[in-house]
């Protein structure tokens, strides 16, 4: 910090700088300052302090130290030295804290004699210094946890600056700075719109203007009406129009209400200035929207694909927002294609060239649709030498008052093929719904698939029917998907499937076997002399975080693995191909469950056993969900392999075993009984084979465990506790919970 000591011979100076107080006090008083941008109009006051502004910036280390410096921030204030009465305009950039960025400042309006009374990093290569009064231009940048800015002043008493500020990197807000400089308000700005600064001694006035139109379209004049504007200690001499937002003045005038017509559509910013007869001014913006259309003329195609002969449907809607006098349509279609009206609106047709007039005036608001079929030339009449080939059909709207002429928008174009793509097949099927009557196609049915055409969708993919018209083609997995989602969504099949984001999909498969630790057991047979230990049951649970359409499932099994669809959850099941469809909305967080059970052929593969009692075999059960929309796809997870066998481990045996009958049976339950514990007893004092276990006995080591199982009241696929209690103290242990939302077998 800097001391300065008052001398006697300095008494004069200071004299000198009570009267500079003074002045700047009756200026303080007598000026008007005012920072506007858009709609936002503030007064302000400048931060104040006896420093000068370039000692009040305190450029140190290559920063400013004003204190007032905002991480992200473009800072703005103006400032006024008390001392002399000088005040200066402050742009500071982020702060301690902030990132990287660069700022561009073009400014008009400055007052003569105006200067850069700071260049923050002048060494800095990439910063660029540009005044010559009213017009200023500057660029910065700046590194991680710095700053930048610039001082710009003495701006005199009046003046009417303009900053059009790009921020380019390291700025989310902007911020002006007035009043008390310990503790000054913060008028927040946005980051896109011109910032406009005006110093005056006399009060500006106020700019206000309307659109009187409330629907404004091209080539139709729009009034602007500034009589709101006001100057409360003078009168307004001029009112300058902005009609486009360029920040060029296109008009100027001294009447408040002007006329102006627009040949482009779109968004339009229309700026006002208004000046006083003291030079002094205020501006005011307002946005409109211009609208390109007065009339809305689309034609819909019933098909994207026709067949040489077949007969589609055209309809054509007429949709103004003014009335219409005069009104005619004419439709242009390739040689030789047959016309049939359907619907004429209340005009007049000329078939012989396809021309409609309405004799009567069509209303604003108002819907008039025209509908025709078009029978398409067969093959040998057709203007194509091969197949497919694209045909369009155009035309044009008029209105004689007001004048209007313009084409027709929507569908155009139609591909002519010997054959239809499924999704065009199925949009326009007609199911035969008896076993004496065929499916036929209508392409005069619209483009969406309906309840009904679903369905019977879902009987071509399961029974892996050919499709009508398609020239023997079938719906796979993927297609069917596709289908259900757009019958669940209503889009037309000519249209993408809508964008939604992707979901948290979550499949779930869950083995239960006849043999602990998913080990199926072939070569044994029940009570009931059939087979009892290939068998074992499959349940596959699916939810997700969002609604799906079009869901799948498609599991895969060793070859000769059969499936025994037990529950299908709402799905619907295609045998041959192991493949489930959900024909509808999956809603979020509902959870959808498949339960099937898998039989395993007698003559299946078996490998060599492993010394673990739960080991799995490299026999795996592959599948995935997927879903038409969102499109994504996701694997089954949880078990997925069964260990296949012709012989139990001693353990499981005697844990099956059957004290009463003297046998295994594999229906029993995981955990060793006492009665089961002694027959093991047995098994090992007569050094007997037991049997299902190719030869396996009781030795010393397997009863000790078979023993500690017993005591422990352990699951045997579970190891063996740490340390063990009084075997009536001991409690099983609670079941694994169910996923969310989903339940048990």
């Amino acid at each position: 910090m800097k001391v300065h000591k008052v001398s006697p011979h300095g008494l004069f100076l200071l004299l000198a700088l009570l009267v500079g107080l003074l002045g700047s006090a009756a200026f303080a008083q007598e000026g008007f300052y005012q920072v506007s941008q858009g709609e936002t109009r503030v007064q302000v006051t400048p931060l104040e302090s006896t420093s000068s502004a370039a000692d009040f910036y305190g450029y140190t280390a290559s920063v400013a130290t004003t204190g007032l410096e905002k991480a992200g921030t473009a800072t703005f204030f103006l400032y006024r030295n008390t001392s002399t009465g000088e005040v200066s305009l402050f742009a500071l950039m982020s702060g301690p804290g902030g990132v990287a960025g660069t700022t561009t400042i073009d400014m008009s309006g400055l007052p003569a004699g105006a200067v850069f009374q700071v260049q923050d990093d002048t060494f800095d290569f990439r910063d660029t210094w540009s005044i010559a009064p009213p017009a200023a231009n500057v660029f910065m940048g700046w590194q991680d946890g710095m700053s930048d800015g610039f001082v710009v002043g003495p701006l005199g008493e009046e003046a009417d600056i303009t900053m059009f500020p790009q921020f380019t990197g390291g700025i989310s807000s902007v911020e002006f700075l007035y009043g008390s400089i310990a503790n000054p308000t913060r008028l927040t700005l946005n980051l896109l719109d011109p910032i406009v600064v005006s110093t005056a001694l006399n009060s500006p006035p106020r700019a206000s203007f309307t659109a009187t139109a409330t629907e404004i379209r091209v080539d139709e004049p729009v009034t602007f009406d500034a009589s709101a504007s006001s100057d409360a200690d003078g009168r307004i001499v001029s009112y300058e129009w902005d009609f486009n937002g360029d920040g060029i003045f296109d008009l100027t005038t001294t009447d408040p209400v002007v006329s102006y017509t627009y040949t482009v559509s779109g968004m339009k910013s229309v700026g006002l200035r208004a000046t006083d007869a003291d030079g002094a001014s205020d501006r005011d913006t307002y946005t409109l929207f211009v609208s390109e259309l007065e009339v809305n003329v689309e034609r819909t195609i019933s098909t994207m694909t026709a067949l040489p002969g077949s007969t589609f449907l055209v309809i054509v809607r007429i949709e103004p927002e003014i009335d219409l006098v005069g009104v005619g349509l004419e439709e242009h279609l390739p040689v030789g294609w047959t016309v049939t009206p359907v619907q004429n609106a209340g005009a007049a047709f000329k078939r012989s060239e396809i021309q409609w007039v309405f004799i009567e005036k069509i209303g604003a608001g108002t819907t008039k649709v025209i509908s025709y079929e078009v029978t398409v030339p067969t093959s040998n009449q057709l203007i194509a030498t091969t197949l497919p080939v694209c045909f369009d059909i155009t035309g044009t709207f008029q209105s004689r008052s007001p004048a209007l002429e313009m084409e027709v928008e929507g569908d155009n174009t139609i591909e002519i093929n010997d054959t239809l793509g499924i999704p065009t097949a199925i949009a326009h099927l007609i199911p035969g719904g008896s076993v004496d009557r065929d499916d036929s196609i209508d392409l005069r049915l619209s483009q969406k698939i309906e309840s009904e055409q679903l369905a019977r969708a879902l009987e071509i993919w399961r029974f892996d029917e050919t499709v009508p018209w398609t020239q023997g083609a079938t719906i796979d997995l993927e297609m069917m998907k596709r289908l259900s989602a757009y019958a669940y969504t209503c889009t037309p099949v000519d249209f993408p499937l809508p964008l939604v984001p992707q979901a948290g999909i979550t499949a779930l498969r869950t083995i239960s076997t006849p043999v602990p630790c998913n080990n199926v057991l072939v070569g044994y047979y029940g009570p009931n002399g059939l087979p009892a230990g290939n068998i074992f049951t499959v349940k596959v649970e699916i939810w997700a975080d969002q609604d799906l359409y079009g869901v799948g499932l498609e599991e895969d099994l060793p070859t000769g693995w059969s499936v025994i669809p037990v529950d299908n959850g709402g799905f619907t099941y295609k045998a041959s191909a192991v493949e489930w469809v959900y024909p509808g909305k999956l809603p979020a967080g509902e959870c959808v469950i498949i339960i099937y059970q898998v039989e395993v052929p007698m003559t299946a593969a078996i490998e060599t056993p492993s010394s673990d009692p739960c080991f799995l075999s490299s026999n795996d059960l592959y599948g995935v969900v997927d879903s038409a929309l969102p499109c994504q796809s996701v694997r089954v997870i949880g078990d997925s392999a069964v260990d296949i066998s012709d012989c139990l481990t001693v353990l499981v045996a005697i844990s099956r075993w059957d004290v009463v009958t003297d046998s295994v049976n594999i229906s029993l339950s995981d955990r060793v009984t006492y009665q089961q514990m002694q027959r093991a007893i047995a098994f090992w004092l007569e050094d007997e084979q037991v049997p299902l276990t190719c030869g396996g006995m009781v030795d010393y080591e397997t009863l000790k465990t078979i023993v500690a199982y017993w005591f422990t009241n352990t699951d045997i696929c579970e190891p063996l506790p740490v340390s063990v209690g009084d075997v009536c103290d001991i409690t099983p242990e609670p079941c694994e919970p169910n996923p969310p939302a989903c339940s048990d077998f």
